[in-house]
């Protein structure tokens, strides 16, 4: 059963070997407590060295009391861009059963596929029972290193991922009333956290969807480059599947990591503790000022990955 309003996931696989944190949302006045996610880290950037995440692996995970992370409680960011998708993207062709998508030159040199029934973001360990069964793809040989959760693609059929929970029928119910125009800002009924920025539709091979970047934490901490990720949601134009990606990216003038003593980059937005709204007012509006091509990777890449899926 879900908590009104608010907890994200609540366990993760115990071989992480590491403490996952739990995301919360900011509201205009104070925060709502969110959930556990993931993290990523840039290459080369100032900071500790990351420890890998282990490998993906089929063993099931524990049963634990379903959360999930908060819908958007209101637009975190005014005007958004609209991405076409072009008519052919260069790369490497992966087909999986009814997913086909090109993985963009750099971005990756394979995927890891499978079809099964595991909790998947933002649900983990949920108690009640397996999730629709679904198509996952890892990409292999991901720019960005050490982070908890993987570069994935996950499909699900759209009637069944509606089913599962209040959150999940929320985001089909958001996708298909989305107008998918330029200037969408997040609309509320799709997960928020503490800031969202780069919003912006993005259209498929058969379909239509919304990316953002965006962290969750167990508490307020500084946006980081272990945590911050591009998050999207597609639905197939005749709403049969719905399409999650979350896909690590990185800026140069983040931290990388969340530890208040790392030390921040030249460029970067000190965290305040003491004034979170206006941090994380300062990190949207930085990482909206940074062009496409300031992320590792870039946005215009990530953007084509999304570009060339289709689902049967």
């Amino acid at each position: 059963i879900l908590p009104p309003r608010g907890v994200i996931l609540t366990a993760y696989e115990e071989n992480m070997k590491r403490s996952l944190k739990i995301a919360f949302v900011l509201t205009a006045s104070g925060l709502l407590v969110g959930c556990a996610l993931p993290s990523i880290a840039l290459p080369g950037s100032a900071g500790p060295t990351l420890t890998p995440a282990p490998a993906y692996t089929d063993t099931a995970l524990p049963a634990a009391t379903a959360t999930a992370i908060p819908p958007s409680e209101t637009p975190a960011v005014e005007t958004a861009t609209v991405t076409a998708a072009p008519t052919q993207i260069p790369g490497t062709p992966v087909n999986y059963d009814r997913l086909s998508l090109v993985i963009p030159p750099g971005l990756a040199t394979g995927t890891t596929d499978r079809t099964t029934t595991d909790y998947e973001f933002p649900y983990m360990n949920a108690g009640q029972g397996d999730m629709p069964q679904h198509l996952k793809l890892v990409l292999d040989g991901y720019p960005v290193q050490g982070t908890l959760l993987e570069p994935q693609i996950i499909v699900f059929p759209a009637d069944q991922y509606t089913q599962y929970a209040p959150l999940t029928g929320q985001i089909v119910s958001t996708l298909r009333d989305v107008p998918f125009m330029d200037g969408q800002p997040l609309p509320p009924g799709l997960p928020s956290g503490p800031f969202n920025a780069h919003v912006g539709t993005v259209k498929f091979a058969n379909g239509n969807g919304l990316r953002y970047l965006t962290q969750f934490d167990q508490a307020p901490l500084p946006a980081n480059n272990q945590e911050l990720i591009y998050y999207f949601h597609g639905l197939t134009d005749d709403g049969s599947a719905y399409v999650e990606a979350v896909l690590p990216i990185t800026a140069a003038y983040l931290p990388a990591d969340n530890k208040q003593d790392t030390p921040l980059p030249a460029g970067g937005v000190p965290f305040d503790m003491n004034d979170l709204g206006s941090y994380f007012q300062n990190i949207s509006d930085k990482l909206n000022a940074t062009p496409p091509n300031g992320f590792t990777p870039s946005l215009d890449t990530l953007d084509a990955l999304m570009q060339s899926i289709s689902v049967k």
